[in-house]
């Protein structure tokens, strides 16, 4: 039996058209799957940034994991560990702010640090609370969550804080716990605000 030239071509139509149209993607199906979650559209491991302003090095990041997202309002999110270093005008460091995570908003200049945070200046005083954020266009640093300043003085509990990126000038906010002072200490620069009954 000999296969006429009309049903071979006949086979590879049907079959092509049965394909094509069995493969259909229903946007609905598509936004069930992903829901509206946006996903990241940069993911960088084990990463080192360096930032300047006007051709000098102000910062350093490393991140355990950075995922930049371009929304609306454009973020990156770290995970897994961030330590920022941040410099003065002549490239020494100032200061170092460690975390667990942290959120930058891009359109706002401003991030936000969480989880077991850490900001220590060069002379060895440090900050520890659960929460900071920094301003990056006027650098104010701040809380409003339990803070814990130490000193080579003094070991200073709080309820919120304001300072700068350096961790130079700083103003507790609901003093808590006993502080001890001896002596006025010269070059003082802590603002203690006393908890109103």
């Amino acid at each position: 039996m000999k296969l006429r030239p009309q049903v071979i071509w006949q086979l590879p139509a049907a079959f092509a058209a049965g394909f094509f149209l069995s493969c259909s993607n229903d946007i609905e199906e598509i936004n069930a799957l992903t829901g509206d979650r946006d996903y990241p559209v940069q993911t960088v491991y084990d990463g080192t940034f360096h930032y300047t302003q006007n051709g000098k090095l102000s910062n350093t990041l490393k991140a355990g994991v950075l995922e930049r997202y371009e929304t609306e309002e454009s973020r990156v999110e770290v995970t897994d560990g961030l330590e920022l270093i941040i410099f003065d005008s002549l490239g020494q460091e100032e200061a170092t702010l460690t975390a667990v995570e942290g959120t930058f908003r891009e359109n706002e200049n401003k991030l936000i640090a969480r989880r077991n945070v850490v900001l220590r200046n060069t002379k060895g005083e440090s900050l520890h609370t659960e929460e900071l954020i920094w301003a990056q266009d006027s650098d104010r640093v701040y809380t409003d969550k339990h803070v814990k300043i130490t000193t080579e003085e003094a070991v200073i509990h709080g309820k919120g804080l304001v300072t700068d990126s350096r961790f130079t000038q700083r103003e507790i906010k609901e003093v808590t716990g006993t502080l001890y002072i001896d002596d006025p200490i010269e070059n003082d620069t802590t603002n203690v605000t006393k908890k109103q009954p």
